[in-house]
């Protein structure tokens, strides 16, 4: 018996990383909305991982990916040197961040829309000032204005996908509960 229940965990990992991995090729191709690839998800990716996969192996997986991605297939019209600088650093540090909290939430157990909004909320505006600010200070650019302006000029943008990933991952994880939980009682009958 013990021996199914570790082969369906494994399985359910596997699918799991697949389907995060996929969405990251999936959004993350020029980070530019295009006719062939959505908004970037990943921020929102690295905060499921860490709350499903838990294990920092699997973060160094998702960044190896992410860089990889990056590097073969920077946006044709900025080369590599917009996005290999050394502000690139902070946004490894903010997918750090989105994974150390998602690791706060529990998906298996039946959290609140209260905690998990706290915690997106936290996820979502410190993903984005890390990211922002690092990029700000050490890309090496000549940005017009002052750190708070560009801060303003791409908050919408920023927020906007984020939050709508965040509350698709939202329903996601709810209907699967809901699922898993209706499977479980049609399973003692």
């Amino acid at each position: 018996m013990e021996k199914t229940n570790y082969e369906v965990k494994n399985l359910e990992k596997v699918i799991l990383i697949s389907l995060l991995t996929f969405f990251i090729f999936l959004t993350r191709g020029t980070h530019l909305l295009t006719a062939i690839s959505l908004p970037d998800a990943t921020f929102v990716l690295m905060f499921a991982g860490g709350m499903f996969l838990k294990d920092y192996k699997w973060l160094c997986y998702f960044l190896f990916i992410s860089f990889g991605i990056d590097f073969f297939s920077p946006p044709t019209e900025l080369g590599n040197t917009y996005l290999f600088n050394l502000g690139y650093i902070g946004l490894f540090i903010s997918y750090f961040m989105s994974w150390f909290l998602g690791r706060g939430l529990n998906p298996l157990s039946i959290f609140s829309l209260k905690r998990f909004l706290w915690l997106g909320s936290i996820f979502i505006i410190s993903s984005y000032l890390i990211s922002t600010i690092t990029f700000y200070y050490f890309s090496g650019w000549e940005i017009q204005g002052g750190a708070t302006n560009f801060l303003a000029k791409y908050y919408q943008e920023f927020f906007i996908v984020n939050v709508a990933y965040l509350a698709i991952l939202f329903v996601s994880i709810k209907f699967f509960q809901v699922l898993l939980k209706r499977k479980n009682v049609h399973g003692y009958e």
